[in-house]
């Protein structure tokens, strides 16, 4: 089993509520409806769709891509 996931940042700790990568396990602020979205380091993007969390993967490799719009990341097709 590999070790946790590290989430480096000059930010200071997160006080308050917390949201936890399903993925990678990497710690985050809770996003707040109409805040930007989490754009975690395993590539996962999270959105706080006014209550509800959505998610959708970008690949952070080669060949990267930043979507146009990033709410367009989360409608659904």
């Amino acid at each position: 089993m590999s070790k946790p996931g590290v989430t480096y940042t000059a930010e200071p700790p997160i006080e308050g509520k917390t949201f936890v990568c399903k993925r990678c396990k990497r710690t985050y602020a809770f996003p707040q409806p109409g805040d930007r979205p989490i754009r975690c380091e395993c590539g996962w993007w999270y959105l706080n769709d006014g209550g509800n969390i959505r998610e959708a993967y970008n690949q952070r490799i080669e060949p990267y891509r930043t979507p146009r719009s990033v709410r367009a990341v989360f409608t659904r097709s």
